[in-house]
């Protein structure tokens, strides 16, 4: 019995620390929760429901909206510490650059063009790092790539 509970508790804590949580501006409210991810899905708010997903995540670093990965439903992709719009990776179809837990607009890395930087597990407008720019609190580690599609403004 004990190695039955010993083996639960390993498992409860492994599905936990597999999650990771995106919440809005500096809170850690759960009513602040803006997405979960887990695995290869992003639910929205806390939710893991199927009907939830609001994005799926493939190895080859796709972004599909809903829980499909047809080549029609593909929103993002990305490559090389730059994000394209859908299935493509022309220059021209590029949305954001990621570089040091920074990202900007297009192909730049100037300071002009940053949209958010990352620092601690807060997210913060620009290159800012001040507690009156925080855009978002993340729990758990996530790639920066995922993170700019869902906070970037394409």
């Amino acid at each position: 019995m004990q190695k039955l509970l010993f083996f639960f508790s390993i498992c409860l804590c492994l599905s936990v620390h597999g999650q990771v949580k995106i919440y809005k501006g500096n809170s850690k409210s759960f009513s602040d929760i803006i997405y979960t991810i887990n695995d290869s899905k992003i639910y929205l708010g806390n939710s893991t429901s199927y009907f939830d997903i609001e994005y799926t995540i493939t190895t080859d670093n796709k972004v599909y909206k809903g829980n499909t990965t047809s080549n029609e439903s593909c929103r993002y992709t990305i490559e090389d510490g730059k994000i394209y719009r859908g299935n493509s990776t022309f220059y021209t179809d590029q949305l954001y650059t990621f570089d040091n837990l920074m990202v900007y607009k297009g192909n730049s890395t100037s300071a002009f063009d940053c949209l958010f930087t990352i620092n601690g597990g807060y997210v913060y407008m620009g290159s800012s790092t001040s507690s009156n720019d925080v855009i978002a609190f993340i729990e758990g580690p996530v790639n920066i790539g995922i993170l700019a599609c869902l906070l970037g403004p394409y």
